[in-house]
């Protein structure tokens, strides 16, 4: 557009020249116009590099972390529109634009981070535990998701944060498991907890002493309608055979 306005810029001077007074009003005309539509265009490219910008930035964004050939998210069925992702009949717009929500958990969510071993992700899965019940959920489904692609050196990191989780919320946890009717989201909780839920303080040779103590914060958190739930649970976590020995 700068190259057309040039070309027009001389043709109008040589007019003027030939004719200085019938034309010099013409002239102005054109060279208002040259200038305006440089302007407005110049005007209209901002505003499109802006737009393309905001759009493509997450609130609280961090650095990616995975190459985009690694869609570690494959089965999550999210579509990264955050009014139409839904987490427990909420739609994200509502965990994210809280102003408490952790950004790796929205960099999880956008598929800028993926978990791996290392301490931000044990810092992440930790934050299923929080005593904030709008963002728990949020937490609780990244927890879940991790749980989902952990192999290898990543499956040492969820068995903790989830055994927490079910120590210190039982009643959700089992509500959370049932919505799940294939049961598959139960087997993946039991065996993460049976292969790394273990604490500093236990014996993994001892899994009665370590149910005991599991069973007893559990019942202590809820109420005792649940102990023989309970009880069960705990035994599928911690067998007297423990899974990490067959």
């Amino acid at each position: 557009m700068m190259m057309n306005g040039v070309v027009l810029l001389r043709i109008g001077l040589r007019i003027l020249r030939e004719n200085r007074n019938s034309m010099k009003f013409y002239f102005l005309i054109l060279l208002s116009f040259i200038l305006f539509s440089c302007t407005k265009k110049t005007d209209s490219d901002i505003k499109i590099f802006e737009s393309k910008t905001l759009d493509s930035t997450p609130k609280n964004s961090v650095e990616q972390k995975n190459s985009a050939s690694d869609d570690f998210q494959i089965g999550f069925h999210l579509t990264h529109n955050i009014e139409v992702d839904s987490i427990e009949g909420k739609p994200v717009k509502f965990y994210i634009e809280n102003k408490n929500c952790d950004s790796l958990a929205i960099a999880f969510y956008y598929g800028k981070y993926r978990p791996s071993d290392d301490s931000l992700t044990a810092n992440l899965l930790d934050l299923s535990s929080t005593n904030d019940k709008n963002l728990r959920p949020f937490y609780r489904w990244i927890l879940d998701k991790t749980i989902e692609i952990s192999d290898g050196a990543l499956a040492e990191y969820p068995g903790v944060p989830a055994r927490k989780y079910a120590e210190k919320f039982p009643e959700e946890l089992f509500n959370f498991l049932d919505s799940d009717t294939s049961k598959t989201r139960y087997s993946n909780w039991t065996d993460i907890i049976s292969y790394s839920g273990f604490y500093e303080t236990d014996d993994y040779k001892k899994p009665k002493l370590i149910r005991k103590k599991m069973e007893a914060e559990m019942i202590k958190n809820s109420s005792v309608k649940l102990q023989n739930r309970i009880t069960k649970f705990t035994l599928d976590c911690f067998p007297d055979v423990n899974k990490i020995d067959q």
